[in-house]
């Protein structure tokens, strides 16, 4: 079984502090609206700035989830 990990931004607890762009620019841009979103999603080389983007968050608004792949038959 293999995962893949992606970056999620939840709309509604965002306030627009860029805590995350300053931190992962690469990952996260700021809108119009003062909401961040994830623009793309991180390398293995990107985990370690995107960690310290959630850690930064001071509404808890970027999470990480896991999605299994499917496996395909040989």
């Amino acid at each position: 079984m293999s995962l893949r990990r992606m970056v999620a931004v939840d709309p509604k607890l965002c306030e627009g502090h860029a805590l995350c762009l300053d931190t992962a620019p690469e990952v996260f841009d700021v809108g119009d609206d003062d909401v961040a979103s994830c623009t793309r999603q991180p390398g293995p080389d990107m985990w370690p700035a995107v960690r310290a983007a959630i850690d930064a968050c001071p509404r808890g608004a970027i999470s990480v989830c896991e999605e299994e792949l499917e496996r395909t038959q040989p």
